[in-house]
């Protein structure tokens, strides 16, 4: 069993519209003022509607030959037809998702950039599937003279970039040297990146044994989970990467995907019911919802009635709640609830009423859904 994710030219494409009406905003506002609560981001919906609103495509009433033939002899002639509401609904949540995105980054960051501008339209790495390589990202500005070497150095620590490590020490004067020691956090991981340096010698990744290197470091996971040998310590990673709850979702993802079924098997029985939680909410971000069942059907001996009370708060209050992709999770909650709700319905019934309320609103009502109405009822039975 492994998971794999396989984006469809039509989340590509999604990606790459919503991108483009994202740039139109200033990325340097953007990622501190972005608001997470769909109450407090009107204007940008407002906005992106009427955005999308001038968005047309040719009409493909004819075949692709003959259209293109046609728009050659008569430009004017080939008929536009703007987009369907439900797809600019699905367009502004992912414009809105990758907002979100952009201000999670920053987040992460600003006790290592702490310089006020990031030049993001041009250093922000992106998938196509709208999700930002952050990998990628910080080679940018790792490789970017114009910043502070020493930045540049915290950086590449933390991303585990061996050789950009290599690069930069040696062009590091001793004073640059001497401060990089003093301003960095005194943690394990950059403390064996400092002894390798000093000695000139490579890191030896099979010495790494401690979880106290994997506990403060999962910003560079994707980096050394390559690097790790035997089926303990890859495990061992995944789980302290999860405990921090900062391990970003495709990082998380792409290094599942490299275990092996036997890996994958173990991961599985080692979790504890809090990481499991965090590992279900990771498959809930986009774009990965389209394997959340996937991981949920591999999982379903491990999900507890703890385990299925947090995921259907984190959907219906969450993800529901912000209101940026509401088809979509629709769409997963009614088979994620009735995979379990003949052992925990009940529960949730007798125990956290109001949660079932939203939970019966969705499953009888979904081909009807109000999003409108739908917010007004969890404001009045959550008002945090």
């Amino acid at each position: 069993m492994s998971f794999k994710f396989w984006p469809s030219l039509k989340i590509i494409a999604y990606a790459r519209i919503a991108q483009g009406i994202l740039y139109t905003y200033d990325l340097e506002k953007l990622k501190r003022n972005f608001p997470e609560k769909r109450r407090r981001n009107k204007k940008y919906m407002k906005e992106i509607d009427d955005t999308t609103k001038k968005i047309s495509f040719p009409y493909l009433s004819e075949t692709f030959k003959r259209l293109d033939a046609a728009a050659r002899r008569n430009p004017e002639g080939v008929k536009a037809v703007p987009l369907q509401p439900k797809i600019r609904r699905q367009l502004r949540g992912i414009v809105l998702t990758m907002g979100l995105e952009i201000k999670k980054w920053f987040i992460s960051h600003k006790s290592i950039m702490k310089d006020g501008k990031h030049n993001l339209r041009n250093k922000l790495s992106w998938f196509s599937f709208g999700v930002i390589d952050r990998l990628e990202t910080a080679r940018n500005f790792i490789h970017d003279e114009g910043w502070d070497i020493i930045v540049r150095f915290h950086l590449a620590c933390n991303y585990c970039f061996e050789d950009d490590l290599q690069m930069l020490w040696r062009n590091m004067t001793t004073q640059n040297r001497i401060d990089a020691e003093r301003r960095l956090p005194s943690c394990r991981n950059i403390w064996l990146w400092f002894e390798a340096l000093h000695g000139n010698i490579p890191r030896n990744w099979e010495e790494i044994t401690h979880n106290s290197f994997f506990s403060g470091n999962s910003m560079g996971i994707r980096s050394y989970f390559p690097n790790l040998r035997g089926p303990e310590m890859r495990c061992q990673s995944i789980n302290c990467a999860l405990k921090t709850t900062k391990v970003h979702h495709y990082d998380l993802y792409s290094c599942i995907s490299l275990l092996n079924s036997d890996e994958l098997s173990s991961l599985r029985t080692g979790l504890r019911t809090p990481e499991i939680c965090i590992l279900l909410q990771s498959f809930l971000e986009w774009p990965f919802q389209i394997i959340f069942l996937d991981v949920v059907n591999y999982f379903e001996n491990r999900i507890s009635q703890d385990i299925f009370e947090n995921i259907v708060t984190f959907i219906l209050r969450t993800k529901l709640g912000s209101g940026f992709l509401d088809l979509m999770y629709i769409e997963i909650f009614k088979p994620f609830w009735n995979l379990f709700s003949a052992v925990y319905e009940d529960h949730i019934r007798q125990m956290n009423y109001e949660l079932y309320l939203l939970a019966t609103y969705i499953l009888e009502g979904s081909n009807e859904y109000d999003g409108h109405k739908y917010r007004h009822m969890l404001n009045m039975y959550f008002s945090d």
